[in-house]
């Protein structure tokens, strides 16, 4: 889709600098690019307030259990984009992979960790596991998109499967931004009995 639009993609660029003046990226170790029209992201950092309590390690997130998501402090828990999970397989050879940032994993986690502070507190053992599987609908425009799932704890590496583009993944991911969105009531409630009916039909797993 990226080259019948003629759109370059250039993976595993670390950017260094930009030469707003002569509209070019440089990169670590690569050959510089030019560009028409930048749109960047600044580096994802975890808020201050995490680093200054020293929950951080040398990677800048909070390092949990990736089954539990607990810290390495009594009693304390961390979900979602905050923290650093270790997954198999490796970028590069001295690149460790690791969790994605994305919220299907956030949600997953939260339910986990609720589940997990619920039995402590009444004094049941903790049982409830984070397990690693997510999904992620991919966007394309013009009223398609794709649908991407998997096994991010498989071993020897995360074992992904990827949907081709079309409209039926586009209604789906309308479907579950409603869903997101809707307050509690019986909206979300139909909403969600409704993207559940479709990934049971289509065999994909979904988690609301």
């Amino acid at each position: 889709m990226l080259a019948s639009k003629a759109i370059s993609f250039h993976p595993l660029h670390k950017l260094t600098s930009v030469n707003a003046r002569e509209r070019r990226l440089l990169f670590e170790g690569k050959e510089p690019i030019e560009y028409e029209l930048l749109i960047a992201i600044p580096p994802h950092r975890a808020p201050s307030l995490v680093r200054e309590a020293n929950l951080t390690n040398e990677s800048g997130w909070i390092p949990v259990d990736r089954s539990t998501l607990k810290t390495q402090f009594e009693n304390v828990y961390a979900i979602g984009d905050v923290t650093s999970i270790r997954i198999p397989g490796r970028w590069k050879s001295d690149v460790p992979m690791v969790l994605p940032k994305a919220g299907v994993f956030a949600h997953v986690q939260a339910d986990t960790v609720a589940q997990r502070i619920t039995d402590e507190i009444a004094g049941r053992l903790p049982k409830a596991e984070f397990c690693g599987t997510g999904y992620c609908m991919l966007e394309a425009g013009e009223r398609l998109a794709g649908f991407a799932f998997g096994d991010f704890f498989a071993e020897p590496a995360p074992r992904l499967e990827l949907r081709n583009m079309g409209r039926a993944w586009h209604v789906g991911k309308v479907l579950f931004e409603k869903w997101w969105l809707s307050p509690f009531g019986i909206r979300k409630t139909l909403l969600r009995k409704t993207l559940l009916l479709g990934a049971k039909i289509l065999r994909i797993p979904v988690t609301v």
